[in-house]
């Protein structure tokens, strides 16, 4: 009885293993291509809460007139070992309950494309990546691709690259859209320099990420997490000059 759990053990292992190694290798992994959100820009749509901005004005209210900010750090700067670097964490995302096609279609003309258009998004020197599956209905098969939410106002997928120049894209017609959400967590300590200090106020400190909650901005404090919830529109497209919609009745 043993022998015969070992051995069905060991062929679980093997039917798990490759799968996780290609992922590994980037096979089955594509990254999407990301639209950042600019600061300066005027145009964007994208509410962006910019964390390296909301630690600034924490810092200045902190120290008032004592001292002036003279840096700042996620991940570096002079710490106690007890207040370790900032780690950022993304959930997976979630989609809304009626997120189903909206029809069917001339498979064999459609070229997938795949959007997901950040409403509310959040800024910071450290990356929040995260892993979905998106599924090609031409060619029946599921498809991973990395998002990288850090600071994204628009990301785009598709299987292959479009030839066509701005302007000339094929029509796209709509085959599934949603709303979607991702929680994001922020945990550890921002470290930071003054300069011209007055007092008894100390040249280098740092404090908890989590002391940056403000939920006007959706910043919401967990014991000594700081959450953020990334939510947006995502659209499955299907472009092609002879796309042809079926009736779903």
């Amino acid at each position: 009885m043993k022998a015969m759990i070992l051995m069905a053990l060991l062929a679980l292992m093997f039917l798990i293993i490759p799968s996780e190694a290609k992922e590994r290798k980037g096979k089955t992994v594509q990254p999407a291509t990301v639209v950042k959100w600019s600061q300066e820009g005027s145009s964007d749509m994208t509410q962006m809460v910019n964390l390296t901005d909301e630690a600034e004005k924490f810092i200045k209210a902190q120290v008032g007139r004592k001292g002036k900010l003279k840096s700042l750090s996620f991940t570096d700067g002079y710490r106690l070992p007890s207040e370790p670097p900032v780690n950022a964490v993304v959930s997976p995302l979630i989609y809304e309950a009626n997120c189903t096609y909206t029809a069917e279609f001339d498979y064999s003309k459609c070229k997938d494309m795949f959007t997901w258009d950040i409403d509310y998004g959040i800024f910071s020197p450290l990356s929040l990546p995260v892993n979905v599956t998106v599924r090609l209905i031409r060619k029946h098969r599921n498809v991973t691709v990395s998002l990288e939410l850090n600071g994204a106002s628009h990301l785009t997928w598709s299987p292959r690259k479009a030839k066509s120049t701005e302007g000339k894209m094929p029509p796209a017609i709509v085959k599934q859209k949603c709303n979607f959400s991702a929680e994001t967590t922020y945990t550890g300590y921002i470290a930071y320099r003054l300069g011209e200090v007055r007092g008894d106020m100390p040249n280098n400190d740092a404090f908890n990420i989590a002391s940056l909650e403000d939920r006007k901005k959706g910043l919401e404090r967990r014991g000594d997490m700081l959450l953020y919830n990334v939510t947006g529109t995502f659209l499955h497209l299907c472009r092609g000059k002879r796309v042809k919609l079926h009736e779903n009745n």
